[in-house]
């Protein structure tokens, strides 16, 4: 993957954890949102999750070992979808990506930059 997705390294409060990419995936996206699943895996977390764990690092496969970066307060790329301007507060799609929406009961992050075309990647902070 070419994109940078941890920006704040350093003295960054993220955490960068390792796991399992959930068998049921095939292939997951370094910067979207992923939960644990039954298995103790992580998978792409689902539309409206409150139950999202972090970020992953970098692309994985299903079965693989793989890295999330958790911890509030980290300035990171995600995967977002739809249009996202500047302090967009943003939640979960169904495959991970975040998107603007403020009347979601759980949100992950909030937008520094603007994503007009609605697919990429937008640097944000966690919250």
């Amino acid at each position: 993957m070419a994109t940078e997705i941890l920006v704040n390294d350093g003295g960054a409060p993220a955490r960068i954890l390792p796991f399992t990419a959930s068998g049921a995936a095939d292939t997951l996206s370094g910067g979207r949102l992923v939960a644990v699943d039954v298995g103790g895996e992580v998978g792409l977390a689902a539309t409206g999750a409150a139950n999202g764990i972090g970020f992953l690092f970098t692309d994985t496969s299903s079965g693989q070992n793989c890295s999330v970066i958790t911890g509030k307060g980290v300035v990171l790329n995600v995967s977002c979808t739809g249009a996202v301007a500047v302090g967009d507060l943003l939640a979960t799609n169904d495959n991970g990506d975040l998107l603007d929406n403020s009347a979601a009961t759980t949100i992950y992050a909030v937008a520094m930059g603007a994503n007009a075309s609605g697919v990429g990647y937008v640097k944000a902070i966690t919250l």
